[in-house]
């Protein structure tokens, strides 16, 4: 049916519900799963000029990009924790970019994405999340939408 379930974290709480059902659907599926954690641009803006520690030998921009690795290995460390539990077997990644268009691009055409309604921007509407909504837009892929609880 499907080849491997992709499934995109930001690692806030809402989106653990679609990691979730995710991992579920890969176990029943008896297929791989790919945990996918995008660092996107807006964590890096804001910084027109460069600001150095003196106890550091890098840019602003630099220290941001190793704060918020750091924060990805983190959440995909719990994602693989669920999968073991799950008996599921699961790669991870972390990539930089504008989220909706790195997971399209991870995402084949048999692939199934289980990504949730709402993510780290929390908001609460009729509507779907930007990002959510972009990669229906964008992807090959099957897209299960797991509606934020």
């Amino acid at each position: 049916m499907y080849e491997r379930v992709v499934i995109p974290t930001d690692g806030s709480d809402v989106s653990l519900q679609g990691v979730k059902e995710g991992l579920e659907a890969a176990e029943a599926y008896g297929i791989p799963a790919l945990a996918i954690y995008v660092i996107p641009p807006s964590a890096l803006s804001g910084l027109g000029s460069r600001h150095r520690f003196e106890d550091y030998d890098m840019d602003m921009v630099e220290i941001l990009k190793e704060q918020e690795k750091k924060r990805g290995e983190k959440n995909l460390k719990k994602v693989k924790k669920r999968a073991d539990k799950l008996g599921v077997e699961l790669e991870t990644m972390i990539d930089e970019g504008v989220p909706y268009e790195r997971i399209a691009a991870e995402a084949g055409e048999g692939d199934i994405i289980y990504i949730c309604s709402h993510g780290r921007s929390g908001i609460k509407s009729l509507f779907l999340g930007s990002t959510t909504e972009r990669l229906l837009k964008k992807t090959k892929a099957t897209v299960a939408v797991v509606k934020a609880k």
